[in-house]
């Protein structure tokens, strides 16, 4: 059962019941939250009837049953309605978990839940029961769940998922608010169902733990130690090696001569351990016959070296135990860093060194074993790391554009303004550098937006920018980005700062948009935090199959490579894999691979999937870990799918009524991808140069031709519409146009697309509707046939007066709201068409979706829905908004570029999303057939018919209410092929001319041969 409620309903609900609260209980050592109290009005709950669905009774009783406060959750829907409810409110505390104990009648596997977290967001969880009845109990993760769901994984105890409201990212923003049961009408066919033993469960307080790292991980070879000859006092000689003698191989034996000269030699290891607050002590074991002394290095966290010499052992050839405090270590001999004599923080280097002292005989040995750290992860903030924007004042900030201090109830907010007229202004604040450290950090704080926004790429972003020593830029993390009319809400962010960081600064900026954006209360804090460190720094996955998207013939084969900061030790250089439907059911059980060195603290294996296990056309995810010791695993995953060669690769480009666009249309990795999926009409950057002689430019058009695919192109009327004729002439139009089509008209040139979401009301449109007309005309001089396609505008009266339509062939627009927003936009046109007597057909050169937070299956829903609305209104062409987004160093993944993206594009390494299988089968079972008619049935199932000469058949259909099985007429001369979502194929027979098929929110494609006269 999935109900969308009215949330200002909800808000007004909480507010009602946020008194009663909850009591503090203990059970064991752990503090809880007990949510049934029994000395309050029904335990502390109220409850709802689902007023937005008029017409259930129903009522929440406090009996005590078995000993212990039940809830008694009444429901009859003999009147009407969806679902009864009982909630209570959460005190301001993060949540970790949730548990109860349920009782459902036999035959109910599921239960819904929805809870509500600190930006008011509303996730409605669908739990899986047994479907056995009687009491069981349920325990709901919130943070391991909502983590596993943006990871693009969920954890299998959560059969559907919906969010609203809020932030509405599908991301959990601690703390919880409020807590809800839903029960409709199958949970409660005997009336009710009862719930004992709520129990909400904290996020424990961080504190600081002592843990011991080791620090002689050496594999096959000197694992993170390295040897140092002291080569700037010249004629020492040695050596560092394996003591293969010591257990676990887990000993060193560093061996100095000075017989020639030189001072000294050393082994030394840098230290990488992210989150380690202190190191308080290093202990080792050593042993020698003729070393009696030796000298150390220990470098701290902020580069300082400290050193000290003569530190004695006994040279008995007996193994003793060395315990080595780097705060007595400190304050002698220290250069670098802070440069003060002080031990700060974490040991980022030690070098134990044999110099000509050490022993009375030129030629010495000593031998090194069991070494240790002992550190403290402290898992609170830093207060010693901590920057906080001080708005009272401007002047240590450095802006640009209109940014200024504005004050109201809710405090002093940074204001970044800007108008239409000055979008060509860039405007941006940066706050003062702050000094930085590596680690988490945690950046905290409220916008506020009211900007014009189409689409998501219209916003304003926040970021962080680091610094190095010196002073330059290392780079710039991203933090986020508000668009539209966005209410006060809360940003809270963690990032890594790597290394080589040693200041920071927060930047604010105005991007495409125009508008207002606030930014409040920012403050910027180092966390210290578990797991203590890790040692993989990141896990690539490969194959030889384009996109991840294998032939049915060829061998479903990854490559992996795992980079680490520090070598793995002999155990735990094994990686393990399993594989997952898209429901995170899983198809191919856990196994494991060998990982073999290759070298500098990278790892290599192969992992070969059985065929037998995989169907054809479905959407998959590999899943892999590797271990690290105490620490979490390190996770990765990577989409795949086993997919024939695109039915569409069979039909003349012109017949496929896809086309596609990319952020960068000159990307080879962006042509391939799109053929793979059977696109046939790819988008590319084609035009001239403003300047005589007009030299024209089309990149990726060798791989058009080699594609055998058609073209459409973009033209420098774009540049007029964004900076007016500054640079763009009407000579250069049409003599560039004129010279272009000259070079590549007949090299598959399939349509002309004259701009791209102008901006701008008076002049600006009459400056555009101008350079429209010199493309246009300048096109029909070179050839009539050519089609021009109208700029990607919204159905906008202005550019008709201005009489735009006569310069083009057909229409654009651009939609990125819900699928019924095309429907609507399309009539609006057809309406102003009728209106100027200028009747043309529509393209969309982009429908999309806003995806950044949105669950994958949520955008591949909307993908088959926009796409189906579109043709069923008589669109022309369609492209779904986009394919892929550089990203080589795997920091892009889940911004709002990548989130637009049906590939996967970490480290360029193009995997499949599942909106990508679904975005194949779409294309490929469309094809050329034409829509024929669409039907409501009366449980509000949608069906779509689409039908070629032939008769073969496409029907789409899907259900946006309920789930159920619907009754599909069908004029099918054999079975009916289903396919779901994810691909997942079904064969289905008719019975009287009917299927019998289960229809849901997510749409499905029944494939038929029909009747061609029907």
């Amino acid at each position: 059962m999935t109900d969308f409620c009215d949330w200002r309903r909800v808000a007004l609900f909480l507010i009602g019941i946020v008194a009663a609260g909850s009591a503090w209980g203990q059970t064991g050592q752990t503090q809880t939250l007990q949510l049934i109290h029994p000395q309050r009005e029904l335990g502390g709950w109220t409850f709802d009837n689902g007023r937005e669905f008029p017409g259930a009774e129903g009522k929440l009783e406090l009996a005590t049953v078995d000993d212990a406060p039940t809830l008694l959750l009444h429901g009859d829907f003999s009147g009407g309605g969806n679902y009864v409810q009982a909630a209570t409110a959460l005190p301001m505390v993060d949540l970790a978990s949730i548990a109860f104990d349920i009782k459902v009648p036999a035959g109910v596997g599921n239960v819904t839940t929805r809870l509500i977290d600190g930006t008011g967001q509303c996730h409605q969880l669908d739990i899986r029961l047994n479907d056995k009845g009687g009491w069981q109990r349920y325990t709901f993760p919130v943070a391991r769940y909502f983590a596993s769901l943006e990871a693009g994984a969920p954890m299998d105890i959560v059969t559907r998922y919906e969010k609203w409201s809020g932030a509405n990212d599908g991301r959990w923003h601690q703390p919880a608010k409020l807590f809800v049961i839903l029960a409709g009408r199958s949970a409660l066919r005997d009336g009710q169902i009862a719930i004992r033993n709520v129990v909400a469960t904290p996020t424990p307080p961080k504190t600081a733990v002592p843990m011991t790292v080791r620090l002689d991980e050496l594999g096959d070879g000197l694992g993170a130690w390295e040897y140092n000859n002291g080569d700037e006092f010249r004629g020492a000689r040695g050596g560092l090696a394996p003591n293969d003698g010591w257990e676990a191989r887990r000993g060193l034996t560093l061996r100095a001569d000075f017989t020639e000269g030189g001072r000294y030699v050393g082994a030394r290891q840098r230290i990488q351990l992210n989150g380690v607050k202190s190191t308080q002590l290093v202990r080792l074991r050593v042993r020698s016959s003729g070393v009696r002394q030796f000298s150390l290095r220990m470098v701290d966290e902020t580069g300082q070296c400290h050193q000290r010499h003569g530190i004695e052992l006994p040279a008995d050839g007996k193994w003793h135990s060395l315990e080595l405090d780097p705060l007595k270590i400190a304050g002698g001999e220290h250069w670098g860093g802070a440069d003060d004599g002080q031990w700060h923080g974490a040991l980022s280097l030690m070098e134990l060194m044999l110099n000509t002292g050490s022993s009375g005989d030129s030629k010495m040995q000593l031998e090194l074993a069991d070494i240790q750290a002992d550190v403290i992860v402290d898992g609170v903030e830093s207060t010693g790391s901590a920057w906080r924007a001080d708005l009272t004042s401007t002047d240590t900030w450095t802006m640009q554009g209109d940014v200024g201090l504005v004050k109201d109830d809710h405090g002093p907010w940074l204001r970044l303004r800007r108008t239409l007229e000055q979008l060509q202004q860039d405007t941006f604040a940066a706050g003062p550098a702050f000094p930085v450290r590596r680690g988490a950090w945690r950046v905290r704080c409220q916008t506020r937006a009211d900007l014009h926004s189409p689409d998501n790429s219209y916003h304003a972003a926040i970021s962080l920018e680091l610094f190095d020593r010196a002073g330059g830029r290392l780079e710039l993390l991203p933090l986020g980005i508000v668009h539209g009319k966005a209410d006060t809400s809360d940003l809270d962010q963690v990032v890594q700062i790597p290394p080589a960081a040693v200041t920071a600064r927060l930047r604010a900026e105005l991007r495409k948009t125009y508008g207002d954006f606030w930014l409040g209360q920012v403050s910027v804090t180092r966390l210290d935090v578990q797991p203590l460190a890790q040692i993989v720094s990141d896990i690539r996955i490969a194959s030889a199959a384009t996109g991840n998207l294998f032939l049915p013939d060829t061998d479903v084969a990854f490559q992996l490579a795992v980079n680490t900061a520090s070598p793995l030790p002999v155990a735990e250089q094994v990686l393990r894999f399993e594989v997952r439907d898209y429901r995170a059911r899983v198809i191919v059980p856990a196994g494991e691979a060998k990982l073999l060195s290759s070298g500098a603290g990278a790892y290599r294996c192969e992992v070969q999937l059985p065929r037998e296990s995989l169907q054809v056309g479905q959407f998959y995810e590999l899943h892999v870990e590797v271990p690290q010791g105490v620490s979490s695993p390190a996770t990765e995953f990577s989409g795949f799918a086993v997919l024939p060669v695109a039915a569409a690769k069979r039909y003349r480009p012109e017949q496929i009524p896809f086309t596609i666009r990319n952020w960068d249309s000159r990307i080879r990795e962006y042509f391939l991808l799109s053929d793979r999926l059977g696109l046939r009409t790819l988008g590319v950057w084609g035009g001239w140069s403003n300047s005589p002689p007009y030299k024209p430019h089309l990149p990726g058009i060798e791989l058009c031709e080699q594609l055998d695919a058609q073209w459409i192109t973009g033209t420098p009327a774009a540049e007029v519409e964004r900076s007016g004729f500054a640079k763009v002439s009407e000579e250069s139009l049409r003599e560039g146009v004129a010279n272009f089509l000259e070079a590549y008209a007949g090299r598959g040139l399939a349509k002309i697309a004259l701009g791209n979401e102008p901006h701008g009301t008076g002049p600006k449109v009459l400056d555009n509707v101008k350079a429209y007309r010199a493309i246009y005309e300048a096109v029909k001089k070179f050839d009539p046939k050519i089609e021009v396609i109208g700029t990607s505008v919204e159905p906008n009266e202005e550019y008709f007066k201005a009489g735009y339509q006569r310069y083009l062939d057909s229409y654009d627009f651009h939609v990125y709201e819900h699928y019924s927003s095309v429907r609507n936009a399309m009539r609006q046109y057809r309406e102003l068409m009728k209106k100027y007597d200028a009747v043309k057909p529509i393209h969309s050169t982009e429908l999309g979706l806003n995806s950044a937070g949105q669950a994958r299956l949520a955008v591949a829903i909307e993908l088959i829905k926009k796409c189906t609305v579109f043709f069923a209104e008589g669109g022309d062409t369609v492209s779904w908004f986009t394919i892929q987004y550089p990203d080589p160093n795997g920091k892009a993944r889940g911004q709002f570029g990548d989130a637009h993206c049906v590939f996967d594009c970490k480290f360029n390494n193009f995997n499949p999303r599942i909106d990508a299988i679904a975005y194949y089968h779409m294309i490929n079972s469309l094809l050329e057939k034409k829509f024929v008619r669409e039907q409501l049935l009366d449980d509000g199932t949608q069906t779509f018919l689409f039908r070629n000469g032939q008769g073969a058949t496409l029907q789409i259909i899907w259900n946006d209410d309920r789930e159920a099985t619907a009754s599909i007429a069908v004029d099918a001369a054999g079975p009916v092929e289903r396919i779901r979502i994810d691909g997942h194929r079904t064969e289905l027979t008719p019975q009287d001319g009917k299927i019998a098929v289960p229809v849901s929110l997510e749409p499905a494609l029944l494939l038929y041969q029909g009747n061609p006269k029907r």
